[in-house]
């Protein structure tokens, strides 16, 4: 093979960038691929891409394979979802808006004064007072429902339409006290952005990010995309003990795109993050100065007390500590070794991404994997993210081929971290099994029909979740197994996981006229309140009464609010 040869093949597989090669020796890029390559058997990855930025230099890689019946491998071109990373692009495509009004909008500006006199919340005073920065910092107190995230809307649910039904979204915690992790807030910044720029969303991000930065691989999911697409590392999932494809369907968010729909390569990614290194794109143009990239990297809110004050923030577990304490405008803040850090996470059902920014150290760090939720793909992410760092720091790496596939053990004991049922099932029919059948509603949300099959078991059917229900110790709460689709959430390699269903309000007949429902270990502990009878689609206005209910009953499962705090900056949609 002819040396231009040989460096065209390798260049399938690394991002060709005309370095000095003073960074990225042979020597060093083969410690970390001997140190992926080992994660990737004892771990049961199938396809991980890399890419990392020091200086003005750039790596990027692919490691096993996008597809395992063909055995495509994963190159730096191979898409990736990127889940919640896709905050940081939507709250830069609003940064640059507000740049680009010369003081008309700021920061601080009413949605209010952007999105006009429709735009309405439960609460009167948050409806005139909720700002840009309000949205971005999760700090609004609104509910937030993984449930409903996962159920998904009809594919003509415009943002328009979901925006204007968020004045049923129930207020939960205290308006600009509180950091309440809430996807439905980034979908609420798609819509701003759409507004204040005079263009979809999605036209946005690719006029003012992608095309600057030529990130040619990158899309969005379900709009230019799908993740069965040729190109993108496929979905696997984990049914109990086997690694399935998943369903490609749960993968399209519309009309929330802006909180997680984004599909990139580690290409594309080495390529935004030197841009926040750097201040430039490779052409030496700005499109965000230095002084916005510091207020999106700020702390401009500490995170959650129960998060703050848990055990694993509080004592040190490993020889050296990484530690998140505040957000700011789509990133986590943190330090590590005494350097501060920004980061994000991402988890899309089957892709698990980590994003790292070490400004003074010029170092950035992506991480994509698509092997589903074996409960170790974090641990995976991690280690890289240390043990990458460390080399470029100059530091003895406390992780290494030899302890790897044990972390976070002998440091930390994860003996019980299992997927776990606080209300216990119970064998044996539902009694009175027809008074809970129904369609149940939710004017924002959406239908759940709960019905009865031939073998009188309850089933239950909200757009793409399916499921079963069994009995519990309490007559009126039922726990559901997740089926079809999204089987996957409830069988887990880690065991059965259920999802509270607690019905209320009997009427005379025993007939429950709510249905309130929660997903703690989906990372969404808000109670939404669904009753029989009320249809999404009717024209909204005047009855408020469930988002009512729902301020009344929260209080009373407020206690569901502290399950699995704990890991929340570990693991974000």
């Amino acid at each position: 093979m002819t040396t231009f040869a040989t460096l065209m093949f390798l260049c399938t597989l690394t991002l060709c960038t005309p370095t000095s090669g003073k960074v990225f020796t042979p020597e060093l890029t083969s410690k970390i691929e001997q140190f992926v390559q080992n994660l990737i058997q004892c771990r049961e990855v199938v396809g991980l891409s890399l890419a990392v930025v020091k200086g003005n230099e750039t790596w990027a890689r692919g490691f096993g394979v996008a597809d395992k019946a063909s055995g495509r491998p994963v190159n730096s071109s191979t898409l990736f979802g990127i889940g919640s990373v896709t905050k940081a692009f939507a709250s830069a495509i609003l940064t640059m808006l507000i740049d680009d009004s010369r003081g008309k909008y700021t920061w601080e500006t009413p949605l209010k004064n952007i999105l006009g006199k429709d735009f309405q919340l439960e609460d009167e005073f948050l409806s005139s007072h909720v700002t840009i920065k309000d949205v971005l910092l999760h700090r609004t107190g609104l509910a937030t429902s993984s449930m409903a995230f996962i159920a998904g809307f009809p594919a003509a649910f415009t943002r328009e339409e979901l925006i204007r039904r968020f004045q049923f979204l129930p207020v939960v915690g205290l308006f600009r006290d509180e950091w309440n992790y809430n996807n439905w807030m980034y979908a609420l910044a798609g819509r701003v952005a759409e507004v204040m720029g005079g263009a979809s969303w999605e036209e946005l991000l690719q006029q003012r990010i992608f095309q600057p930065l030529q990130m040619n691989d990158s899309r969005v999911i379900g709009y230019n995309v799908e993740v069965d697409a040729d190109n993108f590392a496929l979905p696997y999932v984990r049914l109990g003990d086997a690694l399935v494809m998943s369903d490609p369907v749960i993968y399209k968010l519309t009309p929330a795109e802006a909180a997680g729909s984004i599909a990139s390569s580690a290409d594309d990614m080495a390529k935004w993050m030197a841009m926040h290194l750097q201040g430039v794109t490779s052409q030496g143009d700005t499109i965000l100065t230095r002084s916005t990239l510091q207020a999106m990297y700020s702390p401009h809110i500490i995170l959650s007390p129960d998060t703050l004050s848990s055990d694993y923030v509080t004592r040190p577990h490993f020889p050296v500590t990484f530690n998140s304490y505040g957000y700011g405008y789509a990133w986590f803040v943190a330090s590590y070794r005494g350097y501060s850090v920004v980061w994000h996470t991402g988890s899309l059902f089957s892709y698990t991404t980590f994003l790292m920014l070490m400004e003074d150290a010029g170092l950035g760090i992506f991480i994509s994997t698509n092997s589903g939720d074996s409960g170790t793909e974090n641990f995976t992410l991690e280690e890289l993210f240390f043990y990458i760092t460390d080399l470029f720091l100059g530091e003895e790496p406390w992780l290494n081929i030899s302890n790897a596939c044990q972390y976070p053990a002998p440091w930390l004991n994860t003996t019980g971290w299992t997927s776990s049922n606080h209300t216990p099932i119970l064998p044996g029919g539902i009694s009175k099994s027809g008074d809970f059948v129904g369609e149940y509603g939710n004017k924002l949300f959406g239908e759940i029909a709960i019905m009865l099959n031939g073998g009188k078991e309850l089933l239950v059917r909200y757009n793409r979740i399916t499921g079963k229900l069994y009995r519990t110790n309490v007559d009126h709460i039922l726990m559901m197994e997740m089926d079809g689709p999204l089987a996957f959430l409830s069988r887990t390699a880690r065991g059965l996981r259920y999802f509270n269903m607690t019905f209320a309000r009997a009427d005379e007949r025993g007939r429950y006229q709510d249905l309130l429902v929660s997903a703690p270990s989906l990372l969404g502990t808000d109670v939404l309140v669904y009753k029989r009878g009320v249809k999404t689609f009717e024209p909204p206005g005047g009855d408020v009464s469930e988002s009512s209910t729902m301020s009344i009953i929260v209080g009373s499962v407020f206690i569901l609010q502290s399950m699995l705090v704990n890991i929340l900056t570990r693991q974000c949609l």
